[in-house]
């Protein structure tokens, strides 16, 4: 009796120090590093079996959330060791900007450039299509040219 009260004490104990880090805020904060074993995925919702990219930058999430440092620090260490390109938006400050700004930038020059292509595209079919006019004479000469065809297969 006593070896199973004192398994199941370890059992409590060992579920309770795993639970210091509760799995929300674990996959919060790896939702905002991008993996890196070629899914499209976050290292917060990875799919892959046996990743070898998600499960140490979770494990070095979990231990810097363990030590009490704020997803920040966290996340900062977890670049710092991996790389920028694991980041899943880019910084505000410096070059990171240009990341923020640069898709709303490429719309708006797309609102005006486009309507002005339109327009030239427009204007050159438009003097494509009038082009030489075919006199009738010859015109007569085709159709003329073109029923006697049809007459033949009659």
């Amino acid at each position: 009796m006593r070896f199973l009260a004192t398994s199941l004490a370890l059992a409590l104990a060992a579920a309770a120090a795993q639970a210091a880090v509760p799995y929300p805020r674990l996959r919060e904060v790896g939702d905002r590093v991008s993996c890196q074993c070629g899914c499209a995925y976050t290292v917060g919702s990875c799919n892959m079996m046996n990743c070898h990219f998600r499960d140490p930058v979770l494990q070095k999430i979990g231990d810097g959330l363990e030590r009490g440092l704020s997803d920040e620090e966290v996340l900062e260490e977890v670049y710092a060791e991996y790389g920028s390109e694991t980041r899943v938006e880019p910084r505000g400050e410096g070059f990171g900007i240009v990341g923020w700004t640069a898709p709303f930038a490429a719309f708006a020059a797309g609102l005006l450039v486009i309507p002005w292509i339109v327009r030239r595209w427009r204007s050159n079919a438009g003097a494509r299509s009038r082009g030489p006019e075919v006199p009738d004479a010859v015109a007569e000469r085709y159709n003329a040219e073109i029923e006697r065809d049809l007459d033949q297969f009659e």
